[in-house]
């Protein structure tokens, strides 16, 4: 399981480098300030694992999460956020941050584990390329979140967190309010089956409503792009705006080696190459349908000059891009 992950989780981690580490951090993850500042795009396992490398390295701060928990502002994990916070309870809200955890992270599965005293909320798989401290950020705000809007007093029974830290654990604890535990067999924010009855004060059954059926509908849209041809193309489609659609960078885009994207490719029956030309053909007719220009639309799919672009339309439709503009097919 590769997975993906939105960038409105970037974006916390972008808000707490130095700035004058942006340029390299955009380069070491190969991401720039357009991309994270996309709601819509998405990036690799391993690009979220080395932003998150790349944010310890810079602030020299292993437990920067909890720092960025006590700045990040309600809604800046969008709908699911407030879909989590418009619930009755507690309980109810975590159930749905467990239902859609996948639009902002489906390289992780995340569950509710319940007994009779306890519930957790449990990394039940983990990212091919784990991220660390950004489950230590996900229970913070989680937990932040949950006294904001608890109409009675809340603190968990405890964290477990899989991973080692060379952090006091005492800072954990002081700032979660409960033991937090290192090098433990579950990573998991375990709380009282009591705590899940806690009502919410923002609790609001019309908003509840919206934001589920927005929440429903952005899964739906995620799945049917999840798969890795969608993927691969939209990555072609971003590199062609960069005019490096190589089988290097898309590859290190999608976490994986050149040979393990030609294979992968392969076994879909088809080519780096051919996934190109089928997406530059498709959008050049679109382009001319939005009145764009030749030169704009060169650019836009990553043609050297328009003369190239003009051979290639050529080519591919046995029309010149003005012949097909005129014809308005």
């Amino acid at each position: 399981m590769a997975g993906t992950i939105s960038s409105l989780l970037l974006g916390p981690v972008v808000a707490a480098l130095p700035p004058t580490a942006h340029a390299a951090f955009f380069r070491a993850t190969d991401t720039s300030p357009e991309l994270i500042s996309d709601p819509e795009h998405r990036v690799s396992a391993a690009q979220f694992c080395v932003a998150w490398s790349e944010l310890v390295r810079w602030t020299d701060d292993p437990s920067v999460a909890l720092r960025i928990a006590e700045h990040t502002p309600v809604g800046a994990f969008g709908v699911v956020e407030y879909l989590c916070r418009s619930q009755e309870t507690l309980g109810d809200g975590l159930r749905q941050w467990v239902r859609y955890l996948n639009i902002l992270d489906d390289a992780v599965v995340v569950g509710m584990v319940e007994d009779e005293g306890t519930a957790a909320v449990r990394v039940l798989v983990e990212s091919e390329a784990p991220a660390p401290a950004s489950h230590e950020l996900c229970f913070a705000v989680l937990v932040r979140q949950a006294k904001d809007v608890a109409q009675s007093s809340f603190a968990p029974l405890r964290v477990d967190l899989s991973h080692q830290s060379r952090v006091d654990p005492a800072r954990y604890t002081r700032w979660f309010g409960a033991p937090v535990r290192f090098g433990c067999e579950h990573t998991q924010l375990v709380l009282s089956r009591k705590a899940l009855d806690i009502p919410l004060v923002t609790a609001d059954a019309n908003i509840t409503a919206v934001f589920a059926k927005l929440a429903s509908d952005q899964e739906n849209e995620l799945q049917e792009t999840s798969t890795f041809l969608s993927r691969v193309r939209r990555e072609v489609q971003f590199s062609l705006r960069q005019a490096s659609a190589s089988p290097e960078r898309v590859a290190r885009r999608l976490g994986l080696t050149p040979r393990a994207l030609q294979r992968q490719l392969k076994s879909e029956g088809t080519t780096l190459s051919a996934v190109k030309r089928d997406l530059q053909r498709e959008l050049a007719g679109r382009y001319l349908d939005e009145g764009l220009s030749t030169s704009e639309i060169s650019f836009l799919l990553g043609f050297s000059e328009p003369s190239a672009f003009f051979r290639a339309f050529k080519r591919w439709t046995g029309l010149t891009p003005l012949e097909r503009r005129s014809l308005g097919t």
